[in-house]
């Protein structure tokens, strides 16, 4: 995995979610061209035969024009063949480079939205944990998913579209004076009609369409909510309220989605509607000049109605896809959030540590996930090499807190953790990390094989170490019995285990690794008590002889620890083994009874 920050330069500012104007529309669009310029010989054929196309589809109504002008009404049947000739083939040239430009720039967009992708998540793996605790997962998959789309189709439509307008509309405005500045002037007096009318109905739609994509969040949120909650639901019976509310957050996306799609379907009939009415102003016009005056040929009022459709069409798309490029600037700006967050690995030390001891010390030690509120307060104490330390106390006390400082999840915010004497801070991450082991309550497995879920413990071990770790593990048994063995591929969130078994693919992985601290964080709070049996024989080999923290709320399960610690409230109140801790009467004295009454102490 990297360990160092990607992407091409200094990173823009934050934005909000879709359906807002970025906040620095330049600044975003120059950190999209940054990505661009490793592409830049596919871009410049893009460009030429973008200009190619368009001026070959300009071309095409001069040619009709002389071929009216010089040989239909002449009646020359040579020259109209040969002209025939002629506009088909600026006809089939010009296809050919919109394919050209179309298919190159496809390709220029995924490359690059694949970049940026890329990026993005080369990034997530090197966040902190404080990232994630800030940030809901589904944020992140949207960032990684709707966002880069909007990217992907931005960079498809703009590009292309930008320059075949701006060269229609000067080409097409410049022909059409050349033909017959009369019509042209007639022609051009309905561009600010469209102008406006596109720009009052492109905010509306604009405006619609935002309210849409919020509706339809929220919709997408019940939909998630009710089949993960899906057994509460209907064990409380709550079916017609989920209905109903479902209801109501449908029919409001419905409104919300007939009046974006109804301004959006407006726009075309109009355009439409006004380019015909040129096209028959011009018509009218034309041919009162060419009877009344002789100013205007036919020709020429043909080539002129034909430039004046091809003029007014692109103010239109311009105007849309300045929504398409805001959208598109938008969605990068929040991908682009995720690259220039701060890395974990910036500035991290150098200093490898080769082989750990054992020996961890907290020392007056302070720390909160928000500065200005303490989660641990003041904690001090020391664990020998091979000893086993348990913390036990209520949910929120900071059990969890304090072995995440460990392994440096988090840096503390005052005082020490020291390991063999050397500050963790001063430590390299990577090297600190490969000594410490963690099985937690709920295990992480991919969905790879068995194998290679407990291969990732140590990415180069050999089968003979694999199977011999699941052996000291205890799961060599119920793996040998499924359908593949190990091959046997592990479903979405291993689904297709049991929590126990889960647990005990996770013990050796753990195992595997072999780890000189290790940390068990409730490893068997959701087992039942056979399963929790051969985790605990487990667990017991794979403790000796190493330095293991133990968070537990079963306290059955610690009572062998060398030492245990009772936190409250983030502070150290009780310390000591056992039998030191039962006979003291106190707070763990109190938990213990609590949990084992009619069970001898």
């Amino acid at each position: 995995m990297s360990k160092k920050p990607h992407g091409p330069g200094p990173g823009g500012p934050h934005g909000p979610h879709i359906g807002r104007g970025p906040k620095d529309f330049k600044g975003t669009i120059m950190r999209i061209v940054g990505y661009l310029r490793k592409y830049r010989l596919g871009l410049f054929v893009v460009f030429l035969s973008t200009i190619l196309g368009t001026l070959l589809n300009l071309a095409i109504p001069y040619a009709f024009s002389i071929t009216i002008d010089e040989y239909i009404l002449n009646i020359d049947y040579k020259g109209i063949v040969m002209m025939s000739i002629v506009i088909i083939a600026l006809g089939v040239l010009a296809g050919l480079f919109s394919w050209l430009q179309s298919y190159i720039m496809a390709s220029i967009a995924q490359k690059t939205v694949k970049d940026i992708r890329q990026d993005a998540f080369d990034k997530l793996q090197n966040l902190t944990l404080k990232y994630y605790d800030s940030n809901s997962s589904g944020d992140i998959m949207s960032r990684l998913t709707n966002d880069i789309e909007l990217i992907s189709s931005g960079l498809s439509q703009v590009v292309i579209q930008l320059i075949t307008s701006v060269i229609t509309i000067i080409g097409a405005l410049v022909l059409m004076f050349v033909a017959s500045p009369r019509l042209a002037i007639i022609a051009i007096l309905f561009v600010p009609i469209m102008g406006i009318f596109t720009l009052f109905i492109t905010r509306k739609t604009f405006k619609n369409f935002k309210a849409q994509q919020k509706h339809l969040a929220l919709l997408n949120g019940i939909v998630e909510e009710s089949i993960g909650g899906l057994e509460a639901i209907k064990l409380y019976n709550q079916e017609k309220d989920v209905i109903d509310t479902f209801e109501k957050k449908n029919e409001d996306l419905k409104e919300a989605g007939f009046k974006a799609q109804l301004y959006s379907g407006i726009i075309m009939p109009v355009i439409t509607f006004l380019n015909n009415l040129i096209y028959v102003v011009i018509i009218v016009s034309g041919g009162y000049f060419a009877i009344r005056f002789k100013t205007v040929s036919v020709g020429q009022i043909a080539a002129v109605s034909a430039y004046a459709r091809q003029f007014t069409r692109p103010i239109s798309q311009l105007a849309q896809l300045f929504n398409t490029l805001q959208q598109s600037v938008a969605g990068a700006e929040r991908i682009f959030e995720v690259i220039d967050e701060e890395d974990e690995y910036v500035n991290d030390s150098d200093f490898m540590i080769n082989k750990i001891k054992g020996h961890v010390e907290f020392k007056n030690l302070y720390f909160g996930y928000d500065k200005d509120k303490d989660i641990l307060k003041d904690i001090s104490f020391e664990a020998n090499p091979g000893e086993i330390l348990a913390i036990v106390g209520p949910t929120g006390s900071g059990k969890t807190t304090i072995i995440n400082l460990i392994n440096r999840f988090y840096d503390v915010d005052r005082g020490e953790v020291l390991i063999d004497g050397h500050n963790v801070n001063d430590i390299n991450k990577d090297s600190l990390r490969d000594k410490i082991g963690v099985v937690l309550q709920d295990t992480n497995l991919f969905g790879t094989t068995v194998f290679e879920n407990i291969r990732y413990g140590k990415r180069d071990a050999t089968s003979e170490e694999v199977i011999e770790a699941s052996k000291l593990a205890n799961a060599d048994g119920f793996i040998s019995r499924l359908p593949n063995g190990y091959d046997t591929v592990v479903s979405e969130g291993g689904e297709n285990f049991s929590q126990g078994e889960r647990q005990l693919i996770s013990i050796a992985r753990t195992i595997l690794s072999n780890p000189d601290i290790l940390i068990l964080d409730e490893a068997t709070s959701n087992v039942d008590t056979r399963t929790e049996f051969h985790i605990q024989e487990s667990m017991e080999y794979l403790m000796k002889g190493r330095t293991s923290f133990v968070i537990a709320h079963r306290l059955q399960t610690i009572r062998n620890a060398d030492k245990i610690l009772v936190i409250k409230d983030g502070k150290i109140i009780e310390q000591g083994n056992h039998e030191e801790l039962i006979k003291e009467k106190g707070f763990y004295y109190d938990l213990y009874t609590t949990q084992f009454k009619g069970i001898s102490a």
